[in-house]
């Protein structure tokens, strides 16, 4: 339509130009035949046609003039729309001059201006766009309707290893692991036909057919009628998703240290094999195992050497169980077996096969050999428990009683043993309700200076009379609740009362003080040493009778956990005896540097004190306490002999029932400052 505006004018022009031409010509033959006819004389014809001449070449000169006047100012304005045109395409920002002749050479230009300024924003869209392809951190490829490659952009090609030219022309279909995404081809499929689109993770391969997981995204490509055109696939490489995705997935179901099935993924396959019908009538053994004595070689030879025995006894299990076996670490040194019975026939052979294990695991500790052993529970999955609620009650009892038989030994689950798995699992229910009823009391049994029979101190024990099991003995319940973890709870009740006896008992013995046993548990987080310092706020002056006393095996085992804390106990007023003395092992050196004040030979040396050896033991226990200036108490005295025996030896303070058995409080403030011999 410009092109034709701009012919138009241009005729105009020449038009314009032709009819002055005329004008002319009229003139000048006008002025030639006035001359002919006005006399005919030659001279007069000869300057007509002078005229003719001069106004022909005049007019001639003019038009010609023009005409090149014309020329060139069609063709610097013909350049100025060629210069915009460049000037537009280039991105440069133009502003058309606001005096140029509203012609229809500006009409044009000002039409071309506005054409060449849209397609100039087209333009930077396909630039943008082609930056965006060239420099994306995802792959894409572009194929046409019938899936051959268009296009791939230098991500895709830097991911799969392929060279562009290798692709291009290529079915798409080319990078799929087709063995491994088959559904995900169909589900491709069907995404383009029902919503032109679809995303998801898939496969595809390199160049080397190495499997690349992939988060795709297909397309269709629509023209402006809403014809399809072909496909834009965009993909990104999640090869680093994946491998993070694993390491976390083994990280939540393996244990650290071991590299063996935590106990939330062992759980999780036990159930899964409880509930498949095929598995779940096949005879398995069901174990329990604890290594014997983990704190001690933790005290001393530290924590680290601790895991490193831990790892050592996993993979001697791992070694020396049969094949198909399920070994797992539930927590710290404790490890779970499942072992399959092939041969029902066999079992008691596997029972004792298995028996033998755990007496003596080889290890090393700081390159020296280290032999270890373990203690074990065990029970037969589905005969004696079918869940794993059951198998671990039943295997856990089997291992309490391993433990409480020496150690080192398997020991399984029985059916006197289920009923004591019942008595225990009800004892622990009405133990709670006990403890938060202060329904466990403190009974105390005197100590006395066995030269006077004078009273100077009283030892606290925990009593329980319940109403449906009677007395219960302190040995079983104090053992239930330090494995029902209910021992804080107990100790935090045993000792709110003996500091709310101890005035009443002061008041009646003057400078007496009552012993507290602490259970090694209360050593755990300070706990102790946190119920101790409440009480010293809520009443100062309570502490300054009540004495801390700690089991020899537990302070020689546990030396660097406890021995801060005992110190801190000291400093709060509370004098500190170590209890059963002679059960466990301390050295001369750690019995110098332990914070203690006194003591307690156990009961178990008094009772044998007809026998020279144990009579010379007694005796060197006396005088290392008199030479580490501590206080000697015999436990357990119950007749004459045993009292003069051990005057004679130097030990002046003891307890026991030739005295006095542990009694309530009330008949506690019946007794005599003296007591006699009974």
């Amino acid at each position: 339509m410009a092109e034709q505006n701009v012919g138009i004018e241009v005729s105009v022009w020449v038009a314009k130009r032709m009819y002055t031409l005329l004008f002319g010509l009229v003139i000048v033959l006008g002025a030639l035949g006035w001359a002919i006819y006005a006399d005919g004389s030659v001279i007069w014809v000869a300057i007509g046609a002078l005229v003719i001449i001069a106004a022909t070449s005049l007019v001639m000169y003019l038009n010609h003039s023009q005409l090149r006047d014309f020329s060139k100012a069609m063709h610097m304005r013909l350049n100025g729309i060629v210069s915009l045109g460049h000037d537009i395409v280039a991105g440069k920002s133009v502003v058309l001059p606001t005096d140029t002749p509203k012609d229809m050479i500006t009409h044009v230009t000002e039409s071309i201006h506005a054409l060449l300024i849209e397609q100039q924003g087209k333009i930077g869209k396909l630039r943008i766009t082609d930056h965006v392809f060239a420099t994306a951190g995802e792959a894409i490829l572009v194929s046409d309707i019938d899936g051959k490659i268009v296009d791939v952009n230098p991500q895709l090609l830097k991911i799969t290893g392929y060279a562009r030219d290798q692709l291009i022309g290529r079915p798409a279909g080319m990078l799929y692991r087709n063995n491994a995404t088959q559904n995900s081809s169909i589900q491709i499929r069907d995404g383009l036909i029902d919503l032109g689109h679809w995303r998801g993770e898939t496969v595809f391969v390199d160049c080397s057919d190495c499997a690349i997981p992939v988060l795709l995204s297909v397309s269709k490509i629509l023209d402006s009628q809403g014809v399809r055109q072909g496909y834009v696939s965009i993909f990104a490489d999640i090869r680093h998703t994946k491998e993070v995705e694993e390491k976390l997935r083994h990280l939540t179901t393996t244990d650290r240290l071991t590299q063996l099935p935590n106990y939330a993924t062992f759980s999780q396959i036990l159930q899964e094999r409880i509930a498949n019908p095929g598995l779940n009538q096949k005879q398995s053994l069901f174990l329990f195992l604890n290594i014997d004595r983990l704190r001690t070689i933790n005290d001393r030879h530290g924590p680290e050497n601790g895991d490193k025995l831990i790892s050592q006894v996993s993979a001697y299990l791992e070694m020396v169980l049969p094949k198909g076996s399920i070994l797992c670490r539930r927590s710290g040194d404790e490890f779970i077996a499942v072992v399959p019975v092939e041969q029902v026939q066999f079992l008691d052979q596997l029972k004792a096969a298995l028996s033998l294990i755990v007496v003596s695991v080889p290890t090393y500790v700081e390159g020296q050999a280290y032999s270890l052993s373990l203690s074990a529970g065990g029970t037969v999955y589905p005969d004696q428990a079918k869940t794993l609620n059951e198998l671990l009650l039943a295997a856990d009892a089997a291992l309490q009683l391993s433990k409480e038989q020496g150690r080192a030994r398997l020991t399984w689950f029985t059916e006197a043993l289920g009923d004591l798995v019942s008595r225990r699992r009800f004892l622990e229910e009405k133990l709670s309700l006990a403890i938060t009823a202060d329904l466990v009391k403190p009974f105390y049994q005197p100590e006395v200076d066995m030269r006077t029979g004078k009273i100077i101190g009283f030892e606290a024990l925990a009593r329980w009379d319940d109403d449906i099991f009677g007395v219960v003995s302190p040995a079983e319940f104090i053992l239930i609740a330090e494995e029902g973890r209910l021992i804080e709870r107990l100790s935090g009740s045993l000792l709110s009362q003996v500091l709310s006896d101890l005035p009443i008992i002061i008041k009646k013995f003057p400078g007496c003080k009552v012993a507290f046993n602490a259970s090694p548990h209360l050593f755990r987080d300070r706990t102790l040493l946190g119920l101790l310092t409440k009480d010293l706020h809520e009443r100062p002056e309570i502490l300054e009778g009540l004495e801390i006393e700690v089991t020899e095996s537990h302070a020689a085992d546990s030396a660097a956990e406890i021995f801060g804390q005992l110190k801190s106990i000291r400093t709060l007023g509370v004098e500190v005896a170590i209890d059963d003395f002679g059960t466990g092992y301390s050295s001369f050196a750690r019995l110098a540097n332990m914070p203690i004040n006194r003591l307690k030979i156990d009961s178990g040396f008094i009772s044998a004190l007809h026998d020279t050896t144990q009579k010379k033991i007694i005796i060197a226990i006396i005088n290392l306490a008199k030479t580490l200036d501590l206080e000697v108490t015999a436990e357990g005295v119950e007749n004459l002999e045993q009292r003069q025996a051990l005057i004679v030896a130097g030990c002046h303070r003891a307890q026991g029932w030739l005295y006095s058995k542990a009694l309530p409080l009330a008949d506690v403030l019946k007794l005599e400052p003296v007591l006699a011999v009974s």
